[in-house]
C-alpha cells in the first residue's frame, strides 16, 4: 500500500504540473543575456533558446585574452532543461546545459579605441525556477547560470543571472 501510494504522489505531481505547462512559450527574458526567449516543453524537459545581447549586466566591460571586451554584444543561447515540480502545481525547478555563441567589442590595447569584433563559443549550465499563472496563460521565471568560453579564450567565464516573463500556448 505503501509504494502505491508513493507512486500515486509522484504521478499526480507530474500531471498537476504538466496540466498547467502548455507545448510553447515566448517570452523576454532580462538581465544576462537579454533577448527573445523561445521555450518548446517536452513531458519532463524543455528545449530553450535565447537571441539577444550579452555583456551588459556586468557592467560591460571586462578583462579578456591580453586586453578587454567592452560594451554590449550579441548573443544566441540553446539550453536543453530537465524539469521536476516543486512546492506546489504552479511552481516547477529547472536544470539544464546548452552552448551560446556570442560576439562583442575585443580591444587588445587597452589604452587605445582600435577593437575587432570577438566571436566567442562555448558551453552553458543553467538552472531555475519557473512560476506558472493559475488564471492566464503566463509564467515568471529566474534563473542563473555560468557561460565557459572555449574558443577563442579557453576556459573564459562569464556568470549569467535573468528573470523573465513568458506566454505560453
Amino acid at each position: 500500500m505503501k509504494k502505491i501510494l508513493i507512486s500515486l504522489f509522484f504521478v499526480s505531481c507530474t500531471t498537476l504540473v504538466h496540466a498547467q505547462i502548455k507545448d510553447w512559450a515566448l517570452g523576454l527574458k532580462i538581465g544576462q543575456p537579454t533577448g527573445l526567449n523561445i521555450r518548446k516543453y517536452g513531458d519532463r524537459n524543455a528545449f530553450d533558446v535565447n537571441i539577444g545581447t550579452y555583456g551588459g549586466l556586468f557592467g560591460g566591460t571586462s578583462d579578456y585574452r591580453k586586453g578587454r571586451l567592452k560594451g554590449v554584444g550579441f548573443a544566441i543561447n540553446a539550453n536543453y532543461l530537465w524539469y521536476a515540480p516543486a512546492f506546489n502545481e504552479r511552481m516547477s525547478l529547472y536544470g539544464g546545459v546548452g552552448a551560446q555563441l556570442t560576439s562583442r567589442n575585443y580591444y587588445p590595447d587597452i589604452t587605445s579605441d582600435a577593437h575587432d569584433r570577438s566571436i566567442g563559443i562555448g558551453p552553458t549550465v543553467v538552472a531555475g525556477v519557473e512560476f506558472l499563472s493559475k488564471r492566464s496563460p503566463y509564467s515568471l521565471f529566474v534563473e542563473g547560470g555560468l557561460y565557459a568560453e572555449l574558443l577563442p579564450a579557453f576556459f573564459y567565464l562569464s556568470p549569467q543571472l535573468n528573470a523573465g516573463l513568458r506566454y505560453n500556448f
